[in-house]
């Protein structure tokens, strides 16, 4: 993954966003969150060129509506595509049970996002067990392999839901 770019990130982002390492970006809100964005690699789907990008809220407190946080997570958002044309997985967190809640959030957020238009997510849930995931592929509508990203994904996610026979 190439370097994200903290100085376009800055001129942009309602919150000042800090580099902890080099994919884990960090920022806090007027709420007092303390939010992380990390990048890993991903090697679910794609043998090269997926991340995981994940949101967290280190200090876990209650986040009311804040649209300069959903700005802020854009921002860095295209920072990344503006660095990287590669492909982003949003994987809800589990370990609290509001998966769902932040799926909903975090389509809401996209489909309020000015900048929209440039990108193609996809939803998914998966049913494992007891347990409810959701994630999201993000990808430019530019990429030359858009077409094959969705369908690769898309049929993953047909692979996981489907009920062995």
């Amino acid at each position: 993954m190439h370097p994200l770019d903290l100085t376009s990130i800055n001129a942009h982002a309602p919150y000042p966003v800090r580099m902890k390492t080099e994919r884990v970006l960090f920022f806090k809100t007027d709420h007092g969150i303390i939010c992380t964005i990390s990048f890993m690699d991903d090697y679910s789907i794609w043998q090269t060129g997926a991340y995981q990008f994940v949101i967290n809220n280190e200090n876990h407190v209650p986040s009311p509506l804040d649209y300069k946080l959903r700005d802020t997570i854009f921002c860095i958002i295209e920072a990344f595509f503006a660095a990287n044309p590669d492909i982003l997985l949003y994987i809800c967190e589990t370990g609290d049970g509001k998966q769902a809640f932040r799926s909903r959030l975090f389509v809401r957020w996209f489909n309020t996002y000015s900048g929209r238009h440039a990108y193609v997510m996809k939803t998914a849930e998966v049913q494992e067990g007891s347990m409810r995931n959701f994630a999201a592929l993000i990808v430019q509508k530019s990429n030359p392999r858009l077409d094959e990203i969705i369908g690769e994904f898309e049929e993953t996610i047909r692979i996981l839901t489907s009920k062995p026979e």
